[in-house]
């Protein structure tokens, strides 16, 4: 992101799992991750916990409660297991330059009114927000805004205790979304309309987190084109970076007909 452009930041990543993978983590994500609560949504369709970074973003563990069809029936996150969507934030979200931007963009793309949301946390507090979803596209192309009614600080609680993780890792180094052929150069004037840059010529943006972290690197969302052997229009990927950048082997998790993909960096 240039500094001319609006401040946006890298809010959390959403991983659509089962309901009994939610209440009992499987060791693929408790050996390189630690979990924290989280709880249920105001809806009441989906429930929710926890993976905080140091870098002040997260990784939002959800699924439909008990895995009931009706609650799952419709819902924009009504899709096979694995990543499915990613959210920026901001302290003021200007959404009529926003939808501005996406008129110029020529993408016919653009973001609905601004709703509320919430959730009550284990410990009796209540959340507020509002979320910003995207229309004209399928959620997950492009980042929707989670602004912050209630103070952040309750909705992303990052201590030195739930922020420590076995694989080292100390935050997001962002998002890599593989798509189709026919969407990259779509998908690409509309990322650069979220953020109010210039389109790049290698599909690659770069995007702020919450919080500086020591040592770390700038995240970005990098966008290509998906591989000839995928069965999926999308596929996206979560991008971690670790302390002292130590790779360790990537998590390919199949579930279902869903694929849960996070690499190291």
């Amino acid at each position: 992101m240039t500094a001319d452009g609006p401040r946006f930041a890298l809010d959390h990543v959403v991983l659509l799992l089962p309901y009994d993978m939610l209440q009992n983590p499987p060791a693929w994500i408790t050996d390189q991750l630690t979990v924290s609560p989280g709880g249920q949504h105001a809806d009441g369709k989906t429930e929710n916990r926890l993976v905080l970074f140091q870098d002040g973003t997260y990784l939002e563990l959800i699924a439909f409660v008990k895995d009931d069809p009706e609650k799952r029936s419709g819902h924009w996150w009504d899709k096979p297991y694995g990543v499915v969507d990613f959210a920026f934030t901001t302290t003021d979200l200007d959404y009529e330059s926003l939808k501005q931007r996406f008129r110029d963009s020529g993408t016919g793309i653009s973001y609905a009114e601004p709703k509320a949301g919430g959730r009550i946390t284990p410990d009796g507090k209540e959340l507020k927000w509002e979320v910003t979803f995207p229309t004209g596209v399928d959620r997950g192309n492009v980042p929707f805004f989670c602004t912050d009614v209630t103070p952040r600080e309750r909705r992303v609680p990052v201590n030195e205790a739930n922020a420590t993780h076995p694989s080292g890792a100390i935050g997001m180094a962002g998002m890599h979304l593989e798509v189709e052929k026919r969407d990259l150069e779509r998908l690409s004037k509309a990322t650069a309309a979220v953020l109010g840059v210039k389109k790049q010529d290698n599909d690659q943006f770069d995007v702020n987190v919450p919080k500086e972290v020591k040592k770390s690197k700038q995240a970005s969302i990098r966008i290509q084109e998906v591989s000839k052997d995928s069965k999926k229009d999308l596929a996206l990927t979560l991008r971690l970076q670790t302390a002292n950048h130590n790779p360790r082997d990537a998590v390919r998790q199949q579930i279902g007909d869903g694929l849960v993909s996070i690499s190291f960096e």
